[in-house]
């Protein structure tokens, strides 16, 4: 059975990444929890916008994608962690690159890492709500 957040969760993460998106459109350092919020948050979401880790790739910063799986760690979601630690090894079999210009290059996948990281996706969403949930709570225990 699938876990469900709540709506005080949810509006718990929503309110922080919110807030992330501005400050970092405004220049501001985000703290290292903030970070962490809004980068786990951003994965969920591109993920299921696209139903596949693909998108997450293409729309995530090297530094987003280097930190996701420490971060997913430092939340308790360690499972997800794994996982998504498979998809960057199916996105990038030879190591994440190391430019932003050289990520844009690699993510011209063949159809079987197409296929593959989208086979990954059904594992990931049906973490939502915890997710959600283990996020609103490492964040309240981070006084956000």
């Amino acid at each position: 059975m699938t876990e469900q957040s709540t709506a005080e969760d949810e509006a718990i993460v929503q309110r922080i990444y919110t807030a992330a998106l501005a400050a970092s459109e405004a220049g501001e350092v985000l703290s290292a929890e903030v970070r962490l919020i809004h980068d786990v948050e951003h994965l969920m979401q591109e993920a299921n916008s696209g139903v596949s880790f693909e998108q997450y790739f293409r729309w995530a910063s090297l530094q987003e994608i280097t930190g996701i799986c420490r971060n997913l760690e430092k939340a308790g979601i360690d499972d997800v962690a794994e996982l998504t630690a498979q998809a960057i090894r199916v996105a990038f079999p030879g190591g994440l690159p190391v430019t932003e210009d050289e990520k844009g290059e690699a993510t011209e996948w063949t159809e079987e890492q197409t296929e593959a990281l989208a086979g990954l996706f059904p594992q990931l969403e049906e973490q939502n709500g915890r997710v959600v949930r283990l996020l609103a709570s490492y964040a309240r225990r981070a006084g956000l």
